[in-house]
């Protein structure tokens, strides 16, 4: 009943919503909490049981943090061993704290191939949700924008749980997936945005969108195929982008970023070989969203086409904070790009949602926004 109710509710706002084709056979995610580390600090908060694969459930006696260690085929924690994969399971309310992190769910502990350690935690979607909030937009912002955000991280977990099952998680805890840390920083304004849309997804077509989100798309989110290749005109009509007037109050909407020009030649040199010193760097074409599709950089007698994706890691996101790159300015000694906007551009702009929350506009509005045309389900795991 509580689904039905939910989609009629929705329908209002988006589209007739649609059953999303999601695979819920499985109820608890994987998450790497660490990956091949060396080593792992532990403490059990409360009552938690070791489980090996065979034998007996224990409790895990230790008061205080124990150290998780590889040795040769298993594990050892402490002066306790363990078989090369052991579950560690919290039972009456109990958390499990590993570095400086609490977590709910069981946590799976295993040896690498290559004798280091791996932990991974046991844990159901809403749960990891409240995990993933507060470390992806900040946990004081208006309830709208954080029930956005859910929506839009729920559904991000479920287009791509599974996608690292060959080294035996869904989904890792850091940027290459979603920032997630367990039960730190959640507080009651996090828990009402993932209960108040438990379950809600953004679909297209009857299947699961592949969404994205960025902190500030400086005035026009981008083509999905513009960031990430392929032909713009292939992207489902909800990643196209759009043009966004809500986030022009964004302390990221202007910025400007200076680079010696023996840093760019370095940064540019881990992708393309330059034939001679770094001469002059311009900017060569644009999208229709303002970010740049190619620099073009001049070296010795030759011109070379320089990805702004790549100059960006190189040069650290943290610093060139986007490619939407609105003017260089030459100096003697290097250049400054003057910019706006911070990430990729594609999908939910977190700044624009933060200002639509603050003017009064609904979650399912600010969705509508950043992704025109998508339906709004709920599917019960």
């Amino acid at each position: 009943m509580r689904a039905a109710a939910a989609l009629l509710l929705l329908a209002a706002a988006l589209p007739a919503p649609v059953s999303a084709s999601v695979d819920t056979d499985k109820t608890k995610l994987l998450i790497a909490i660490v990956r091949r580390a060396a080593t792992a600090r532990i403490e059990a908060r409360g009552r938690v049981l070791v489980a090996p694969p065979k034998g007996r459930r224990r409790p895990l006696e230790w008061k205080g943090p124990v150290t998780l260690r590889p040795r040769i085929g298993g594990l050892r924690l402490e002066d306790l061993r363990l078989p090369s994969e052991t579950e560690l399971i919290p039972e009456g309310g109990a958390t499990i704290q590993v570095g400086r992190d609490r977590y709910r769910g069981s946590l799976i502990l295993r040896l690498d191939p290559g004798q280091t350690v791996t932990v991974v935690e046991r844990v159901s979607m809403e749960d990891y949700l409240e995990g993933v909030l507060p470390f992806e937009m900040d946990p004081g912002w208006p309830l709208e924008a954080l029930k956005a955000q859910a929506v839009v991280a729920r559904t991000f977990a479920y287009a791509n749980r599974g996608k690292y099952r060959q080294q035996g998680f869904d989904l890792t805890a850091d940027t290459l997936s979603q920032v997630y840390r367990g039960m730190s920083d959640v507080n009651a304004n996090v828990r009402a945005a993932v209960r108040q849309t438990r379950g809600e997804v953004l679909g297209w077509k009857g299947r699961l969108l592949r969404v994205y989100y960025h902190a500030c798309c400086g005035g026009h989110t981008e083509n999905a195929a513009e960031a990430w290749g392929g032909d713009p005109r292939d992207t489902p009509p909800p990643l196209r982008g759009v043009r966004d007037p809500w986030c022009r109050t964004s302390p990221y909407m202007h910025w400007t970023a200076y680079f010696a020009w023996q840093d760019l030649m370095t940064a540019i040199e881990q992708r393309r070989n330059l034939p001679g010193p770094l001469k002059t760097l311009k900017i060569g074409r644009r999208d229709v969203a303002g970010y740049v599709q190619d620099f073009v950089a001049s070296a010795g007698r030759k011109k070379v086409d320089v990805d702004p994706s790549d100059l960006r890691l190189a040069l650290g996101a943290s610093d060139l904070k986007s490619t939407k790159i609105r003017r260089l300015i030459v100096k003697k000694h290097g250049v400054e790009f003057v910019g706006s906007g911070s990430g990729h551009g594609v999908g939910l702009c977190q700044w624009g949602a933060r200002v639509q929350a603050e003017k009064g506009r609904s979650y399912e509005q600010i969705l509508s926004f950043y992704f025109p045309g998508s339906t709004l389900s709920v599917v019960e795991p």
